[in-house]
């Protein structure tokens, strides 16, 4: 729904462009984004996040204790209007105790969808990709010592949770091999922006095991302008200065939002399409409500940021991705604020989510008026 990789990428770089240029007249905006730590307020001056090294977990940290953040960013933000905040590197990359199966989730889908869920365009996004894996491997046994280790003196990388060493000589240069072993050790996917002289920033790399709804490929070697395009209102809401709000992203930031839509049919994270429609022009819609099993139905989040890789100059686009039965939503006394969110959609938007299809049985459900509720 709400975050297709069109909608997640333009949704965060409005609220990339109102961030930055409240920054730059110094006005001071909330940082309320959930967090598994504190927000770190920074001088202006400080040094970049990907540059600082980050605080480890203690000794005994035990990622079976831990229970996943629980994000509910429609209580506070809705459609685009989505607010940015600052994001340390301790919050960057995020484990809990669904860490080992969606490991295994996201090992089983790469090995049998390989070239649906990585894709390398051009040298850039080799680069940018290579980059991002020596950051990456530095960074998880400085972070998570009791689950990650770098043994430097034989140059091997151990994950202590899946039993798995990995020889760097081999993975190090090749694309295919970086994204194997960040597949095995990382929850997140990863969209690489490049910059790009003539077109701006430029889809040229990708790891993406978690589509929602859109086929990963398809969006390789695109410029933003081209990837949001599909996404009624988003071409008049971002306009042209998105390439420059991404230029004035400071080299070694990280910058986080959150996206939510409604994911039907299971919990599954791997969609390649069905959660969009696009009515012909001049087509008359008439009651298209269609019945829906909402014991399968799923608040889904997307735990968006953008890290600027400082060597490269390419954007990292990482996003971690939640489910949340629409039981749970309900039970937690949210039904009524989900719902409006729903029904305050855009009317162009909503036809493109396909809310037409399933508001009738969603809507009456999370008010307490439906079957089951």
């Amino acid at each position: 729904m709400i975050q297709s990789i069109a909608a997640a990428l333009g949704a965060l770089l409005i609220a990339l462009a109102i961030y930055l240029n409240s920054f730059r007249q110094g006005q001071k905006r909330p940082l309320q984004a959930p967090s598994q730590s504190p927000a770190v307020k920074e001088a202006k001056e400080a040094p970049p996040e990907l540059s600082k090294t980050a605080t480890a977990t203690p000794p005994d940290f035990d990622y079976r204790s831990v229970e996943p953040v629980v994000y509910r960013p429609f209580l506070s933000h809705k459609h685009y209007n989505i607010g940015i905040t600052k994001c340390t590197k301790e919050d960057w990359i995020q484990i809990d105790r669904g860490y080992l199966d969606r490991i295994r989730t996201r090992k089983h889908t790469l090995e049998t969808y390989p070239d649906k869920c990585h894709a390398v365009n051009h040298i850039s996004g080799a680069k940018a990709l290579a980059e991002l894996f020596e950051i990456l491997i530095e960074h998880l046994p400085v972070r998570f010592p009791s689950i990650f280790e770098l043994d430097r003196e034989r140059n091997i990388f151990i994950n202590h949770v899946t039993d798995t060493k990995y020889s760097l000589k081999d993975f190090r240069g090749t694309p295919r091999q970086m994204t194997r072993l960040l597949v095995e050790n990382i929850e997140d996917d990863f969209y690489m922006m490049c910059p790009d002289e003539e077109r701006g920033y430029v889809q040229q790399a990708l790891i993406s095991c978690f589509p929602n709804s859109f086929m990963p490929p398809s969006k390789l070697g695109l410029a933003m302008k081209d990837i949001h395009r599909p996404v009624p209102g988003l071409q008049e809401k971002i306009g042209k200065g998105i390439d420059l709000s991404m230029k004035s992203l400071r080299g070694g930031s990280i910058i986080q939002r959150l996206g939510w839509s409604l994911q039907f049919q299971g919990s599954s994270l791997f969609r390649t399409g069905g959660n969009n429609f696009a009515p012909e022009p001049g087509q008359v819609l008439g009651d298209l409500s269609e019945p829906q099993d909402l014991s399968e139905c799923y608040l889904r989040i997307e735990r968006q940021s953008l890290a600027r890789l400082p060597e490269t100059r390419a954007i990292a686009f990482c996003i971690r991705h939640y489910v949340y039965p629409l039981e749970d939503i309900k039970k937690e006394g949210n039904g009524d604020e989900l719902a409006d969110a729903i029904q305050s959609m855009p009317e162009k938007l909503g036809y493109y989510k396909k809310r037409p299809f399933w508001q009738r049985d969603v809507d009456a459900f999370l008010r307490g008026k439906g079957k089951g509720a």
